[in-house]
């Protein structure tokens, strides 16, 4: 699921360097440039949503086969794959760490909360 968050982030990222900002004027070129951001984070929100989803659903799936929320060998594959990916972008191996970091939590959350709702 990350990869497909990354690959989204960069088609975004490659349609936001076609284009014509270069004959616009400075305060032209901001403005464009800061409503690309804003739209890029609304897709970054998006996709968190949507790999929140999955998470659930997993964290369903958990529950029906009496797995436990935190698979640390999973995480560790997944940041790996991260790490490599987004090196590759130029973003630093310590903000894709604080980044999944990040993610991770917020999943174990949300699996925790579904596991304290349906447990059976």
């Amino acid at each position: 699921m990350s990869q497909k968050l990354f690959i989204l982030v960069i088609i975004a990222a490659a349609s936001f360097s076609q284009t014509k900002a270069q004959s616009a004027t400075a305060k032209d070129t901001l403005s464009y440039n800061r409503a690309q951001i804003d739209t890029l984070d609304s897709q970054i929100i998006d996709l968190l949503g949507k790999r929140m989803a999955a998470a659930r659903a997993i964290g369903m799936y958990k529950i029906d086969h009496h797995i436990g929320v935190v698979q640390s060998a999973r995480f560790d594959e997944v940041l790996q794959n991260a790490i490599k990916h987004g090196t590759s972008l130029g973003l630093s191996e310590d903000f894709i760490r604080a980044l999944y970091n990040d993610i991770h939590k917020e999943s174990i959350r949300q699996q925790e909360e579904l596991q304290r709702t349906y447990h059976h």
